[in-house]
């Protein structure tokens, strides 16, 4: 699998310089703002250089309330910097007024990094997709890819994380998490050498808003867009493709987070 494992990296690669491509920077009030909200004190510029706190940061304007800014920041209040791998930060997702300079809501976490987790500048892209979840609230994304190199034998992984978020007067909270890709291995190993044969599956995961409803909220439903990857005497090719499909419920609280969703998985390793 090691052609197949090239490609991964290539496309997640290209995946990452894409994003920071389609630009989400945040203003230095903005950066302002939230630090201010977090009772975070010191240089606000990249961790890179000498006494600097921001690691990640992205934000974008609410759709329909531009003066509204949702911010997704990432502070290093230990001052591990860039070469500090398995070290901590301080994740503060907020909604900022930009015309008040104040942030309105947000929820501030311990991110423990470690093999799988791991912040850098490009990590966090702002999702303004139209999580309509009932007439009066509307969730917006935050999008986590980790910089972290992961196991390097692995009979599965999962990617790109998104969080739905939805305002409860001062407080932003979570509702909804998954993976937005995944991929798991169906007949071999990843690490195989030589020609030997071997399957896998990629899938590439969509969310949609349903017009059924529980507790108040909209349903939601996750499609995974599923890939076969196929190696036979040495040689790579796409196999068959499918579709699977799973419907959540909100149970008052939240639909679930689950980052590593396998719903999707051929029978043969569930």
């Amino acid at each position: 699998m090691k052609g197949r494992a090239l490609l991964v990296l290539a496309a997640w690669m290209l995946g990452r310089a894409a994003y920071a491509a389609d630009a989400q920077d945040c203003s230095d009030a903005i950066l302002a703002d939230v630090a201010d909200w977090a009772h975070i004190r010191g240089e606000l510029v990249p961790y890179s250089e000498p006494g600097g706190l921001i690691v990640a940061a992205a934000c974008k304007a609410m759709p329909g309330q531009p003066d509204t800014v949702i911010a997704a920041i990432a502070f290093d209040t230990h001052h591990e910097g860039p070469e500090h791998e398995n070290g901590s930060k301080e994740q503060v997702v907020a909604l900022v007024d930009g015309r008040a300079d104040k942030v309105i809501a947000a929820a501030r976490s311990t991110v423990q990094e470690d093999a799988l987790t791991q912040i850098d500048t490009h990590s966090y892209r702002i999702d303004t997709a139209p999580y309509r979840l009932s007439p009066t609230v509307r969730a917006f994304g935050v999008v986590f890819d980790s910089a972290a190199r992961g196991p390097s034998c692995p009979d599965a992984s999962a990617d790109s994380e998104l969080t739905l978020w939805v305002r409860d007067g001062r407080q932003l909270r979570a509702v909804f998490g998954s993976n937005l890709r995944g991929w798991v291995s169906t007949q071999g190993t990843a690490c195989a050498a030589g020609t030997g044969d071997a399957r896998s599956e990629d899938a590439d995961m969509t969310i949609g808003v349903e017009k059924t409803t529980s507790h108040g909220f909209a349903d939601l439903s996750i499609t995974a867009h599923i890939t076969e990857n196929v190696r036979k005497n040495g040689q790579f090719a796409d196999g068959r493709r499918r579709t699977a499909r799973d419907v959540l419920k909100y149970d008052g609280k939240s639909y679930g987070i689950d980052m590593f969703r396998n719903f999707w998985y051929p029978d043969s390793v569930k």
